[in-house]
């Protein structure tokens, strides 16, 4: 006698690959929320971060006016005989500091502002 055996996809090995699938699918989604969670953090502190760097270099920038303002009135100061030159020279070197630090600050906020792009998946501009 012959028999034939015609699968219909319902064997112990279907089965078993159907099986090992859904535990693939299971183990993808928990590394899916894991990743969008991280992805949600990067960006939360990418924010944070460009605030904070916004604020420094509004500080920053209004101490370079304050110092530039203060170097202005030594230097009125030494031209009309009432300061000396140690006193000038020192408030040149706090104008020129602070400018320094705005600068500085101003490249930070550029920093934190790409960070965050890049954190958003944003192309560098």
């Amino acid at each position: 006698s012959i028999g034939l055996r015609i699968p219909f996809g319902q064997d112990d090995r279907q089965q078993a690959r159907l099986a090992a699938a859904g535990a693939d699918e299971t183990e993808a989604q928990g590394l899916l929320a894991a990743e969008r969670e991280r992805i949600a953090d990067e960006i939360e502190v990418a924010q944070a971060g460009v605030a904070l760097a916004r604020a420094a270099a509004t500080a920053a920038a209004r101490r370079a006016t304050l110092a530039q303002e203060a170097q202005g009135f030594q230097d009125k100061a030494f031209r009309l005989g009432q300061s000396d030159l140690p006193t000038r020279l020192r408030s040149a070197f706090e104008a020129f500091e602070a400018r320094r630090h705005a600068a500085r600050a101003g490249v930070a906020l550029a920093q934190a502002i790409s960070q965050w792009r890049q954190a958003l998946g944003l192309l560098p501009e």
